[in-house]
């Protein structure tokens, strides 16, 4: 059986996964479709990068996604159409800097595609190229025949985190629906600076003193309402307890959040 999934930030009030999926279904035999999420933050490519690094990677080897947010092709800017394998998965997508975000350099293959469109308007790649290139891929198609070879992928400026021996600058990367924010930092590197010391957390809405990592949203140590946890994505969190921690602390995306070790 061979497995597609869909990563977009289409929503759910459109017809669009609808579209793409009959597509699918009527193209590859026994096939098994997967939404991922279509609720991606429209355009957003940091939501996009952390959603399929976090939720795509583990798929079994063979597995195609596709990855339909702002998806559009400049030949001056060289932003075009491409496939990427990597860990024996593929990935069909736009180079608009987003993949090399969550591959970095480390792919085994890009190939950007020369196939031509289903259609003669060029406004839904998902529909008019991603599936038909699904489609190539699923029955046995080498990558070659799809495109032509690239080196590399167009270079992301990632938001990195700044350590010192007593303090952590992050930036949130990702929120989710809970009102969850997830920072750039994983928990190792968050273990090694902090060396077991309580902690305070710089936000936009104020100074939060915390002793120590909460096991969980419900356990809460110094700040009465603010939880800083782990989340099974291994990235450290900041949360509120049965509360929304966007909207009550103000959080947005890219926002900076310092923590500072006693």
């Amino acid at each position: 059986m061979q497995i597609v999934t869909l990563t977009t930030d289409w929503g759910t009030k459109d017809f669009f996964s609808g579209m793409v999926k009959g597509k699918l279904y009527s193209s590859i035999p026994d096939v098994q479709v997967v939404d991922i999420t279509h609720d991606i933050e429209q355009y957003s490519m940091m939501n996009t990068a952390f959603v399929v690094k976090n939720a795509c990677l583990n798929f079994p080897k063979g597995t195609i996604h596709i990855i339909d947010v702002n998806s559009y092709f400049d030949l001056e800017k060289d932003i075009n159409f491409v496939v990427i394998e990597y860990n024996e998965q593929y990935f069909i997508c736009t180079d608009n800097k987003m993949p090399h975000s969550i591959f970095g350099d480390n792919c085994t293959s890009i190939i950007e595609i020369e196939e031509f469109w289903d259609s003669n308007f060029y406004n839904f790649a998902a529909y008019d190229l991603f599936c038909k290139v699904a489609a190539m891929i699923a029955n046995g198609t080498p990558l070659e025949k799809i495109g032509y070879k690239r080196e590399s992928l167009n270079k992301s400026q990632a938001i990195s985190p700044i350590y010192d021996e007593n303090s952590i600058k992050a930036n949130i990367m990702y929120i989710d629906s809970y009102g969850n924010a997830y920072l750039n930092v994983k928990y190792e590197e968050f273990k090694r600076i902090a060396q077991n010391r309580p902690f305070k957390v710089t936000l936009q809405s104020g100074i939060h003193k915390v002793t120590e990592l909460c096991p969980s949203y419900h356990y809460t140590k110094g700040h009465p309402d603010l939880v800083v946890t782990v989340s099974s994505t291994g990235y450290i969190q900041i949360a509120m307890k049965i509360a929304s921690a966007e909207q009550l602390l103000r959080l947005r995306e890219r926002d900076q959040v310092i923590i500072t070790f006693n």
